[in-house]
């Protein structure tokens, strides 16, 4: 079972087509149920990963770090309510990088570690700012309901070209220096180009949803997939579903709960985006120890 990209293109279209026929509320709908779902899921096994990366070390290490993982998850929430503005910018901050690590791995050109991160950060950023370009009002209304903080106008056309233009002078660095950098270029070009179609043609949630399952939930489920049972296939996916289905569960429920809970759809939106915060935090960490084992891995072959 392989989720190849020729059919993740496919997929992206035909929900763009099926918008067209949905109401705004089902699409919603449809978003929040797929996000819990794939969205959910492909963070339900962070345990599983740390374990495994854990393998050669002792017990205590490993209870220490899962220790760890559990308290930058309740640091996460704790910073989503008491410092919202701070930890709504940390979170997007994070989340850019996350992305961009996701679509442009560099761990193979290390050179400059730091000049990695940040073009990778500026390229999850950009993919962000253009969402919340084509939907300025309502992201405006969610900040404003996670944050308490009243803003007249969020100037997201000159945000956004700022941080294109950043992309461009740290990408221009990196490749000059890398050959292997430059042979991303057209790929990642595309997906940029591509998403730009997908939050244009779509409502916030239905757009955000087509990205986060089928661009990045989906690719990081396979990652993890080939660093847990070294193969991708239909026993492994299914090896994958049943070990994550306990925190998932959880999340899926608790999810449920908050959404029949709360009757104003902006609180809904700011709630819901904050747990994924508080989550995204550790998440994006865990990932980040996963692709390194993985790179030392192939390193040390």
């Amino acid at each position: 079972m392989q989720i190849t990209l020729q059919l993740r293109i496919l997929l992206t279209f035909f929900m763009l087509w099926l918008a067209h026929f949905l109401s705004i509320e089902n699409q919603e709908l449809i978003g929040y149920v797929g996000i819990f779902v794939l969205g959910l899921m492909h963070g339900a096994n962070d345990l599983a990963i740390l374990k495994k990366i854990n393998a050669p070390k002792n017990d205590e290490n490993t209870r220490r770090e899962l220790l760890s993982y559990v308290f930058w998850v309740f640091v996460g929430m704790a910073v989503m309510f008491f410092f919202p503005t701070w930890g709504l910018t940390l979170f997007i901050v994070t989340s850019g990088y996350h992305f961009g690590n996701q679509h442009w791995p560099l761990k193979n050109e290390s050179r400059s570690p730091l000049l990695n991160g940040l073009f990778q950060t500026l390229y999850g950023l950009l993919i962000l700012c253009i969402l919340f370009l084509f939907h300025e009002k309502e992201v405006t209304r969610i900040i404003e309901t996670i944050t308490h903080v009243y803003l007249q106008n969020i100037p997201m056309l000159q945000i956004t070209i700022y941080t294109g233009i950043a992309l461009l002078l740290v990408g221009s660095i990196l490749a000059y220096h890398i050959f292997t950098f430059r042979k991303q270029l057209a790929k990642n070009v595309g997906y940029l180009i591509l998403f730009t179609i997908i939050f244009f043609q779509s409502g916030l949630i239905w757009g955000f949803t087509m990205y986060f399952i089928l661009w990045h939930s989906l690719p990081s489920i396979q990652d993890q997939i080939q660093f847990l049972y070294q193969d991708e296939n239909r026993k492994n996916w299914k090896k994958y579903i049943q070990s994550s289905s306990f925190y998932w569960g959880i999340a899926v429920l608790g999810s449920v709960v908050i959404y029949f809970g709360i009757s104003n759809d902006t609180v809904f939106k700011a709630v819901f985006f904050s747990l994924i915060a508080a989550i995204t935090f550790p998440h994006t960490l865990i990932i980040t120890w996963m692709q390194n084992a993985i790179h030392n891995k192939s390193h040390k072959s």
